[in-house]
């Protein structure tokens, strides 16, 4: 084992404070965390971590890393970077033995309450929300990866501490008291992402709350912007749920190329960004989405919850039917604050609800795979796609999403507006917010029924057990709103006919997806019912040829534009080396998207309905609807 080298003097001021600092008189006993990060090019974190005393004296006892991170559904055995573990107690060094894949078991010299002193490095070389990053320029620290706890003893308070290099500073949402950062039980230490570097800080306030963004890396954002955008994204959430349940929150940003995605934290979060993510409007509201998203998961999820997401079980997976309700309902609101905050028009987030309801409806696996077994099996599914998951998975998030929409809508209709989801989730964080465990799994739909005061069961029965599409052209003609198919923009559409002419609405359709490697092209999935999938065509198989010319990206648009559907084409095919021909009928397939707009002949109740919902006021001149208010496209 390499030794840890000798601390910098400051560490050794601190960690020779840490003893005084993990006890006080009217506290239980703190294990404490030191990190430091003398040589961040080899990125390696170092560890020292001080277990308060044992009640009673132990012959051993087992030091555990978490496999998964909450928010983060599938199994990353964080154990796999960490090296050079050694403990010390009375006696002398103590025997580690590591006994399973996440655990250390520890017996000291002697039998003994401690202290015991464990010794540890990570190696963090890996750019996500959901890992942990060091080099030259920063350190990034999630929490799941990094810290050991005793096994039995994680409702015991902690407190973090940092030697960083010079010029370095730190920021983390916990509270910091003497420059040791406070931590109520493990689950809020690992719950509580860092930043460590030179990163810009920009702090605000929202209804007397501190709030910091923090930036690692540039691109073309403009935080002045983000922090007023952020502030009014804050302001629209606390005004559903009646103010904030946190002391502080940290925006937690990174830009670089690659980075993108995000994860939640009780009084935090974590984005990650491209550098040139932030322009133009479309990809700004992209980002404001994630950020509203990752905000209102401080309500929905980190308090209103299952009772398997916490405290939670990190060696194994935990499994609940409700993520349905948790990502996608969450997923719901991004686009509703927005455009509460009045930082979107509503025909955006119209538009987005649109593209998702067209794309649910258009994936074979929306009629397999019902919300709650999609919830089951995120472990499995949702972060180990395949090239069948079209065909046999539809995704929590996208269903979740349409089917808080659908019920919002219908609760509101129902009642007259006098209910709606935002009264069931205010009345679910009022119920359990405040405590230490979540509702009873399986509870969720006798919430909405009780609050609503409308018998769910049908909803829930065909919508979230079952793998119906809710009638969303019905569900937004109750709010004033016409949904309709509008034919997609051809972007040959200049060469495909006459200036002026309407584009096509029904192309011919290969159905399935391809991708280009080195040059080559590759069937990448193969969607059920469709003409490759009736051919026998399958994923992974090279397409050479198509009627005997050269296969690339261009000719295979082409195709699925100029033939008429029913045509054959002969495919040259290449599988596991073996070079084969298919002939494959072309199918058909409607080239559209789902336009939602005001209806000008919705009657006051309905406008009253949509005002109540969206916070806006109905459009004063609603244009007239041509076709007729949901007609279909032929």
């Amino acid at each position: 084992m390499r030794p840890f080298p000798a601390p910098l003097p400051a560490a050794a001021a601190l960690l020779a404070a840490i003893g005084a600092s993990s006890m006080t008189a009217d506290a239980a006993p703190r294990t404490t965390f030191t990190v430091s990060m003398p040589r961040p090019s080899t990125h390696l974190f170092e560890l020292v971590m001080e277990v308060a005393p044992f009640p009673a004296a132990v012959e051993s006892f087992d030091l555990v890393l978490p496999v998964w991170a909450p928010g983060s559904y599938f199994v990353r055995d964080y154990a796999r970077n960490v090296q050079d573990i050694e403990v010390e107690g009375p006696g002398g060094p103590a025997a580690v033995e590591k006994v399973e894949k996440s655990r250390w078991r520890v017996r000291p010299a002697r039998r003994a309450r401690g202290p015991f002193t464990a010794r540890y490095r990570v190696y963090a070389n890996e750019l996500t929300v959901r890992t942990s990053h060091l080099d030259e320029t920063h350190g990034y620290g999630n929490g799941p990866s990094l810290f050991l706890y005793v096994d039995g003893r994680k409702d015991e308070p902690y407190a973090l501490r940092f030697v960083l290099p010079e010029g370095w500073r730190v920021s983390i949402a916990l509270p910091d008291e003497g420059g040791a950062f406070l931590a109520r039980d493990y689950d809020e230490l690992v719950d509580s992402p860092f930043e460590c570097g030179t990163h810009r800080t920009y702090g605000f306030e929202v209804r007397g709350v501190p709030h910091t963004l923090a930036l690692w890396g540039r691109g073309n954002e403009d935080p002045e912007r983000l922090v007023a955008d952020l502030s009014r994204i804050v302001e629209a959430a606390a005004a559903l749920f009646g103010g904030l349940p946190y002391e502080r929150y940290l925006f937690l940003v990174h830009v670089a190329s690659g980075a993108r995605g995000g994860l939640e934290h009780r009084a935090s979060q974590s984005v990650a960004f491209e550098p040139t993510g932030f322009r133009p409007a479309k990809r700004y509201r992209d980002v404001l989405a994630l950020f509203a998203h990752e905000l209102f998961h401080v309500w929905n999820v980190k308090r209103i919850r299952p009772a398997s997401l916490g405290p939670f079980d990190y060696t194994r997976e935990v499994y609940t039917r409700d993520l349905w309700a948790m990502e996608g309902i969450t997923s719901y609101y991004e686009g509703l604050l927005l455009v509460r905050a009045g930082l979107v028009e509503p025909k955006h987030a119209l538009e987005a609800w649109g593209k998702e309801i067209r794309d649910h409806r258009q994936t074979p696996g929306a009629a397999v795979q019902s919300a709650e077994a999609a919830s089951f099996d995120a472990w499995i599914r949702y972060y180990r796609p395949d090239e069948n998951s079209p065909n046999v998975s539809e995704g929590y998030y996208r269903r979740g999403a349409l089917i808080g929409l659908a019920l919002d809508l219908t609760l509101r209709q129902a009642t007259s507006g006098r209910s709606s989801l935002d009264a069931v989730l205010t009345h679910l964080h009022d119920e359990y917010g405040g405590r230490p465990t979540g509702y009873p799994e399986g509870a969720y739909e006798a919430h909405v029924s009780s609050v609503s005061g409308v018998d769910v069961s049908d909803f829930f029965r065909r919508y979230v057990r079952g793998v119906e599409t809710p009638p969303f052209e019905e569900l937004f003609a109750r709010v004033g709103l016409a949904m309709r198919e509008k034919p997609e923009k051809d972007e040959d559409e200049e060469e495909a006919g006459p200036k002026g002419a309407p584009p096509r609405r029904t192309l011919a359709d290969l159905g399935w997806k391809t991708r280009t490697e080195n040059g080559r092209i590759v069937v990448a999935e193969v969607y059920r019912g469709r003409a490759a999938y009736e051919a026998g065509v399958g994923a992974g198989e090279e397409l050479v040829a198509v009627d005997g010319r050269k296969a690339d990206g261009d000719l295979l648009r082409r195709l699925e534009r100029d033939l008429a559907p029913g045509t054959a084409v002969k495919l040259h095919l290449f599988r596991r080396g073996l070079l084969r021909e298919v002939v494959v009928p072309l199918g058909e397939r409607r080239d559209f998207t789902y336009e939602i707009v005001p209806d000008p002949e919705a009657s006051p109740a309905r406008r009253a309905l949509y005002e109540g919902w969206l916070g806006r006021p109905f459009p004063a001149e609603a244009r007239p609807l041509d076709p007729p208010a949901g007609e279909r496209l032929e």
